[in-house]
C-alpha cells in the first residue's frame, strides 16, 4: 500500500492510498476539522471513500492529453493512466488549495519549501514556442511541481515583481496559454471574450494578452490565489466535474456528463445560496450568445470555504463563431463549433434557442422564468455593444489579426437572432 498525504489550506486533513492492484482509495483523518472537505462529493466522514468517488476528484487535477501525460510519465518511469503516481511528482501544488506529498516531504510542504527562480521574457517565449511546436509535450520544467487540469496546452509561473518559476511547494499565481494551433489566434479570442462578458457585468477570470519575445499568450491571473502582504495564500475550488464525481473524460453532456440541470441541482444540494444559481445561469446565457462551444462542466468552478459554496469567476471561454471545422477542405454541418456544450431547454445549436428552450429550462430548473427571459435579453442587448468596446480597448493587442471582425458580426447576429427568438417563439 502507498500514501499520499492530503492538505488543505496547509492543515493535514486525509490520506490518498494505492494498493498494489492499483485500488486508490480517500480517507479523512480523525483529526482533521470536519470543516475542512476537499469537494462537496466528499463530504467529511471516518470511512474511506472508493476508487469510484476519489478518483474523479484526483483526475480532475491533473492534465487530460494523453501526449502531456505520455511525457510526464516518462520523466518520472511511472504509468501515465495512475493519477496517483501524477500527483506523487506534480501534486505540490494543485487547483484550489489541495496538496498532495509523500509522508517524508510533509515538514517540506508545511513550511511552504521552495524556490522561486526568475525567468526573463526571451525564457517565456521560448516555453511558449516550445509548447505550440509540440502540444503534446511536458508542460513543466525541471523542478516543478504544479499540475494544472485540462486539455490545452499551458503552464504556471509566479509573478513576484518580475516572472518566477515556482520550485517545490511555492505556489504559483498566473497561468499562461499560447492558444490552441488549430484555431487561428485562439488566445486572443479567449481574452477577448472574457472582457466582453466582464464588460457586460459577469463575473470573469482577469487576463492579459502578452507578447513574450514575439510569442503571443493568454495570460490568466488565478482567482484561486490571494496576495497577502506579500504571501501568496491558496484559495480552494474545485471544478463541476469534481463536485459531481464526473471523470474528465466524461465532461460533456454529449459525453453523458453533467447538464445544466445537474450543476443547478448541485449547487443547491452543496448549500450554495440562490444567487450562485442565477450566476451559473448568467454563464450559461453568456457562453451561449458568445457562441462558445466548450462551456462544458469542467469549465465552472466553485469556491469551497468553511460555511461557504460560491460560483468561480467565469474561465476558459472563447467563442467558436470565426470558425470552421472542415472535413476534406469542405465546411462540415456536423460542426461541433456550432453547439453550446449543455442543452437549454433541449436545445444546443446556436441561433436555435427560442423562448420555449428558455422557458424550458426555467421551470426545469426553478429558476423564475421572467428572470431568465429578462436575463437573456439584457445580456443580448449588452454583449454586442461590450465586445465594440473591448476591441476598442484591445486595439493594439489585436493589432494585424482579422479575428476582430470574425468576432463582431457573428456575435451581434447571434444575439440579434436570440432576441427575436424571444418574441416569436420560433426556431
Amino acid at each position: 500500500m502507498k500514501e499520499l498525504l492530503v492538505l488543505l489550506h496547509g492543515e493535514l486533513v486525509g490520506v490518498l492510498q494505492q494498493s498494489t492492484q492499483g485500488n486508490r482509495t480517500f480517507q479523512y483523518s480523525v483529526d482533521a476539522d470536519p470543516v475542512n472537505e476537499v469537494s462537496v462529493a466528499l463530504p467529511y466522514r471516518a470511512d474511506p471513500y472508493p476508487k469510484r468517488k476519489t478518483d474523479p476528484f484526483i483526475e480532475g487535477l491533473l492534465p487530460e492529453g494523453e501526449g502531456v501525460r505520455q511525457a510526464l510519465a516518462q520523466a518520472f518511469d511511472i504509468s501515465p493512466a495512475n493519477p496517483f503516481a501524477l500527483l506523487e511528482h506534480i501534486g505540490l501544488e494543485c487547483a484550489g488549495a489541495v496538496q498532495f506529498v509523500r509522508p517524508s516531504e510533509l515538514d517540506m510542504a508545511l513550511a511552504e519549501t521552495g524556490d522561486l527562480i526568475p525567468c526573463t521574457e526571451r525564457d517565456i517565449g521560448r516555453r511558449l514556442r516550445s509548447l505550440a511546436s509540440d502540444p503534446k509535450g511536458s508542460w513543466i520544467v525541471d523542478k516543478e511541481r504544479w499540475s494544472l487540469a485540462g486539455a490545452q496546452s499551458k503552464f504556471a509561473l509566479r509573478w513576484a515583481d518580475g516572472w518566477h518559476e515556482a520550485i517545490g511547494a511555492e505556489p504559483t499565481t498566473h497561468i499562461l496559454k499560447p492558444g490552441i494551433n488549430d484555431f487561428r489566434d485562439q488566445a486572443l479570442n479567449e481574452h477577448l471574450s472574457l472582457k466582453t462578458l466582464g464588460k457586460a457585468g459577469l463575473p470573469v477570470a482577469q487576463s492579459e494578452y502578452v507578447e513574450f519575445d514575439d510569442s503571443p499568450a493568454i495570460v490568466v491571473e488565478r482567482y484561486d490565489r490571494l496576495i497577502d502582504n506579500g504571501r501568496v495564500i491558496r484559495i480552494h475550488q474545485e471544478d463541476l466535474c469534481q463536485a459531481t464525481s464526473t471523470l474528465p473524460r466524461y465532461k460533456y453532456e454529449s459525453a453523458k456528463g453533467p447538464s445544466a440541470l445537474k450543476i443547478v441541482r448541485t449547487l443547491r444540494e452543496s448549500g450554495a445560496p440562490e444567487t450562485e444559481v442565477h450566476r451559473f445561469a448568467e454563464g450559461l446565457i453568456g457562453n451561449y450568445l458568445l457562441g462558445a462551444p466548450d462551456a462544458h462542466a469542467k469549465n465552472y468552478s466553485i469556491i469551497l470555504a468553511p460555511g461557504l459554496v460560491a460560483l468561480a469567476p467565469f474561465y476558459d471561454i472563447a467563442s467558436g463563431l470565426p470558425y470552421e471545422y472542415l472535413e476534406d477542405g469542405i465546411p462540415s454541418k456536423k460542426d461541433g463549433l456550432r453547439k453550446s456544450a449543455m442543452a437549454i431547454g433541449g436545445e444546443r445549436r446556436f441561433g436555435r434557442v427560442a423562448r420555449k428552450h428558455w422557458t424550458k429550462f426555467a421551470a426545469d430548473s426553478g429558476i423564475d422564468e421572467d428572470w431568465i427571459v429578462g436575463t437573456v435579453r439584457a445580456l443580448a442587448l449588452l454583449i454586442p455593444d461590450a465586445l465594440d468596446e473591448v476591441l476598442r480597448e484591445e486595439a493594439e493587442a489585436a493589432s494585424g489579426s482579422l479575428l476582430p471582425e470574425r468576432l463582431r458580426g457573428p456575435i451581434r447576429n447571434l444575439c440579434g437572432s436570440t432576441l427575436t427568438l424571444l418574441d416569436r417563439n420560433y426556431p
